[in-house]
């Protein structure tokens, strides 16, 4: 699923120094990772080059056998618009829409998903309401403005987004940091249980390392990047 070779990130052309530089990692298809690390060691950097919103100076990061560093910036985005569901940890929800018209945003720059998201459904709509409530938002808040949902609920929202179309590749984002130990449990058994429908590999980021043993594989960013001196 991801494969990494000598990748390093600088910002700026005139760094002297990469704001990030890993050797070598390998994520397999269907696993569930656990990547953490302390804030400012580069986790959201590297999320950033796996979903190709930016793009590494130097190596190869491939995703899906295709090189991310080779393709253009249009090529990146329809690329992870067809293949990657994003979890956000401030959920980047729309207030004037309902959760069913978030939900459905996933789909909306890409026909794959639409198509994958049809298979499963009738509608756009009947898959976004089934994934919310599979996620645990009930149906009584499916037409509300988001805006007036919980934390946790908002969550979910973010989560059903992702999910939509089946995506091979989900990356969550510090998506627990607003949730108490118990609620973060149960939400992040939620994940696996989705990502196991869709036949997804979940890249989950933290920094707190006690949600670990939930996963299968535990990878601490600082054990396989080259820290600068």
């Amino acid at each position: 699923m991801i494969n990494i070779h000598r990748l390093s990130f600088k910002w700026h052309t005139q760094q002297t120094i990469p704001t990030l530089t890993i050797p070598s990692l390998v994520i397999e298809p269907g696993e569930h990772v656990f990547l953490h690390g302390p804030s400012g060691c580069g986790k959201s950097t590297l999320l950033s080059l796996l979903a190709g919103i930016n793009k590494p100076s130097s190596g190869s990061l491939c995703v899906l056998n295709t090189n991310l560093a080779h393709l253009s910036n249009r090529k990146r985005d329809a690329f992870r618009s067809d293949h990657i569901g994003y979890i956000f940890q401030n959920f980047n929800l729309l207030p004037y829409l309902s959760p069913l018209e978030n939900v459905m945003l996933g789909c909306q720059f890409s026909k794959s998903r639409q198509q994958k998201a049809l298979q499963q459904s009738s509608s756009l709509e009947q898959e976004a309401a089934r994934l919310l409530s599979a996620l645990g938002l009930t149906t009584e808040h499916h037409q509300q403005s988001v805006a007036n949902l919980s934390i946790g609920q908002q969550q979910r929202v973010a989560a059903a987004r992702a999910f939509i179309g089946s995506p091979e590749l989900i990356i969550a984002d510090e998506p627990t940091s607003a949730l108490d130990a118990n609620n973060r449990s149960a939400f992040i058994e939620l994940l696996f249980a989705q990502a196991n429908i869709a036949g997804s590999t979940l890249v989950f980021v933290s920094h707190d390392e006690s949600l670990q043993t939930l996963f299968n594989r535990s990878i601490s960013l600082m054990d396989i990047t080259e820290q600068a001196v």
